[in-house]
């Protein structure tokens, strides 16, 4: 498997002055990306949604297995490794599956249509460049028997007791795809992110799937707002305390950015939610919250931050740590005594 340079996403953000409201959307883009060269793009389901909220607002969340039974995910640990019954660490708990199935995806797809033979996930890395930062998982592996594949999905398990799996991304290849017996393979899966979204983010992301629970250590390196360093912790990256925060400075953003260029104030009365929306078939995590200027500001950037744990000379810390800044193309005058609603748009297409 080679790791092309997958399409970067976009963002957007919406303006409505009657209303004062302004959020800022930053989309993410998934791809299975197969030995061959064949590079499929994903629809992400609700459970994708599910767990990104969880990690960011350190808080437990549901999430619907194979069968389509509402689960427990343990998010409140601030990784994805802890098994929700009986206490138990588990091994990489993200993995892919092929099967034969050729109903087209939806976003509360819980299974494959016809799910076949599971994946064992070996790799689990960031690609990393000037404009965009990939997630990746994937695996070496060999069938015993030769067979012909119409869809995939992207897995993740909450539960290694119980064995209760979670479909979080799932495409229909658009022809058949092979695999022959006793032969090696590389296949994977790739999760590309914008400029938008730090290298740190996308860090912790791979740290909450690294590692084993019970042996929490460093992990991978990052740059809190006050510019100073720290190993992000392997496998409980997240440590809560989401907070949206507005600035002044409207430079185009790089995934090496640690705050905003220049801040103004954090959001008061903020809120999280999770919006499943099955016209647009796509998933959004909205964080937004409210600012009423004493004076007009100039509004020109709005970040996301949250709280990673880590490990700072031999001891362990909390950062403060940018991970989503967004920058308004045109900026926009936020006039004295007016509230208004801002806000941060994960989407998941």
């Amino acid at each position: 498997m080679r790791i092309p340079n997958l399409p970067a996403p976009e963002s957007r953000v919406y303006i409505d002055e009657r209303r004062k409201l302004i959020l800022a959307e930053v989309s993410l883009r998934g791809h299975f990306v197969l030995d061959e060269g064949l590079v499929v793009k994903n629809k992400f389901t609700r459970n994708m949604g599910y767990i990104i909220d969880g990690l960011l607002r350190l808080v437990d969340v549901t999430v619907y297995d194979e069968g389509g039974t509402g689960r427990t995910a343990k998010t409140s640990t601030g990784g994805l490794l802890y098994s929700y019954s009986g206490g138990l660490s588990m091994g990489r708990p993200a993995f892919l599956q092929f099967g034969t199935g050729t109903t087209s995806p939806t976003v509360t797809d819980n299974n494959l249509g016809t799910a076949d033979i599971n994946l064992p996930t070996h790799y689990i890395d960031t690609v990393e460049s000037s404009t965009s930062t990939q997630l990746v998982v994937a695996a070496r592996w060999s069938p015993d028997a030769s067979k012909s594949y119409t869809e995939a999905g992207l897995k993740w398990i909450s539960d290694i007791n119980y064995n209760y799996a979670h479909l979080l991304a799932r495409t229909v290849f658009p022809s058949y795809l092979t695999r022959n017996a006793y032969t090696e393979y590389f296949d994977g899966y790739a999760i590309s992110f914008p400029a938008n979204y730090t290298v740190w983010f996308i860090r912790a992301l791979q740290m909450a799937l690294s590692g084993i629970d019970v042996r929490q250590t460093r992990g991978r390196p990052a740059t809190a707002t006050d510019g100073s360093s720290f190993s992000i912790r392997a496998p409980r990256a997240f440590a809560g305390t989401p907070d949206v925060v507005i600035g002044s400075d409207n430079t185009p953003p790089s995934p090496t950015d640690y705050n905003l260029k220049s801040p103004i104030a954090s959001l008061s009365s903020q809120s999280q939610s999770v919006e499943v929306d099955t016209t647009l078939q796509e998933v959004r995590v909205v964080r937004t919250g409210t600012y009423t200027p004493s004076t007009s500001v100039t509004l020109g950037e709005i970040g996301l931050f949250c709280n990673l744990n880590g490990y700072v000379a031999g001891s362990a810390v909390t950062r403060k740590t940018m991970l989503v800044r967004v920058a308004l193309s045109t900026p926009v005058t936020l006039s004295a005594g007016t509230t208004y609603t801002l806000g941060i748009v994960i989407r998941l297409p």
